[in-house]
């Protein structure tokens, strides 16, 4: 894989989590249940924490890290968020879950790839948040559905 699809790959992975802090602010703000938003908020904090990881095994080997913002696909989940979210705990948890497929599946795209071993070590813890994110969410909708 060349420096430029390494690059690449990683810098679409912090979009990814950048779209994801996002999305987890609006949940965060229509979950009423104390146990949900904590973990909400710690899942917020790993989306932080990945964006770190990621720009830093971009920037090291000297590549240049996305300058993150909202764009159309960000715009839409976080919409779509909003819109699920408003029905309290349970429409923020589905809106949620949905997300953390889309997180889920970008990240085993990112491990598959022939990444350096510093990249793909962090691309593979961040892959192991992502479907911890992903159970939790899930046993929190079986809780409250």
């Amino acid at each position: 894989m060349s420096d430029k699809d390494v690059i690449q790959t990683l810098n679409e992975l912090i979009q990814l989590d950048f779209d994801a802090t996002n999305i987890y602010d609006q949940a965060i703000e229509r979950a009423d249940d104390p146990i949900v938003r904590e973990d909400l908020e710690l899942f917020r904090a790993d989306h932080e924490r990945h964006i770190e990881e990621l720009t830093r095994a971009v920037e090291d080997p000297g590549g240049e890290a996305l300058e993150v913002s909202r764009d159309l696909k960000g715009v839409l989940l976080e919409g779509m968020t909003k819109l699920r979210s408003a029905t309290g705990t349970l429409g923020a948890l589905r809106a949620m879950r949905m997300n953390e497929k889309l997180t889920n599946r970008s990240y085993d795209k990112a491990a598959a790839k022939d990444l350096p071993p510093e990249a793909l070590d962090i691309v593979t813890r961040g892959r192991q948040d992502e479907r911890r994110h992903l159970a939790a969410i899930e046993e929190h909708i079986e809780r409250h559905g």
